[in-house]
């Protein structure tokens, strides 16, 4: 019975430790990267997995999450976000690089590789870094207020925890994790969409991606005495499959672009 009730104590120990913090979570990350691979043809697979050598597109989508405990890769912290105060616009800091400009830049030196004369190493992270900001760019607490660090400042109650979470956990991982989000509900959204639709979305322009997530956070803050209800969890479980599948498209276009024929 001491043993039976030691091991509850230790579940309940682990449950209440917080978890770094990382956009979409690994699950989400893997979303983007398989819609991605869903709607790119053979030979554009190749390529990219030509410079990915033998990592899995999963693993490239958290590459940069997975750097964070390597403490040489510290200049990259920045990269994942970007802080807009509500009703501000953005502003680029001259001595920060954030999730817009790294993603422009990344996007860029793809896009201009062979002429640029990138060797294979610098065309690999520039991947790593596409495929993983893609993912933060979609999150809208990852282009949010720095005022209460993108949601990370929030404490909130969410109905299926035991333990106080924050508001951009919620975000991250909570709801994907919930409500089970999976690649195929996702790609079931893509039904709905018309061709011009589609057209639209996978336009390659990064500003309009971050203003059209960060219009997103009204939703986003729509709680009430710090609770995160089943409504909310409801409704904004198809905010998150939406913009899942926006980063992959977009994901996509630019794969499709970058290496092509």
């Amino acid at each position: 019975m001491k043993r039976s009730l030691f091991f509850i104590f230790i579940q309940i120990v682990m449950l209440s430790v917080p978890r770094f913090v990382f956009a979409w979570g690994r699950g989400g990350h893997e979303i983007v990267a398989e819609i991605a691979f869903h709607y790119l043809d053979d030979a554009t697979k190749d390529r990219v997995q030509h410079y990915l050598k033998k990592m899995s597109i999963e693993d490239a989508a958290n590459w940069m999450d997975d750097m964070r405990s390597n403490t040489f890769y510290d200049y990259m912290k920045p990269w994942h976000y970007l802080n807009i105060e509500k009703d501000s616009v953005y502003t680029p800091n001259a001595k920060e690089r954030d999730i817009l400009i790294i993603l422009n830049s990344a996007i860029f030196e793809l896009m201009h590789k062979d002429s640029l004369k990138l060797k294979d190493k610098g065309v690999r992270f520039d991947l790593y870094l596409l495929f993983h900001l893609m993912g933060d760019m979609h999150q809208p607490l990852h282009v949010g207020y720095g005022s209460d660090k993108g949601g990370n400042t929030i404490d909130v109650s969410y109905i299926y925890k035991v333990y106080h979470t924050n508001l951009h956990k919620v975000w991250d991982f909570e709801i994907i994790d919930s409500k089970k989000i999976t690649l195929d509900d996702c790609l079931k959204l893509h039904d709905c969409l018309t061709t011009k639709d589609i057209v639209n979305i996978e336009k390659i322009k990064p500003m309009d991606w971050m203003i059209q997530s960060h219009a997103l956070l009204d939703s986003v803050y729509d709680f009430r005495d710090n609770f995160i209800e089943q409504s909310y969890v409801d409704r904004n479980a198809i905010v998150i499959e939406r913009q899942l599948l926006y980063a992959g498209l977009r994901l996509a276009s630019v794969l499709k672009q970058a290496f092509k024929e």
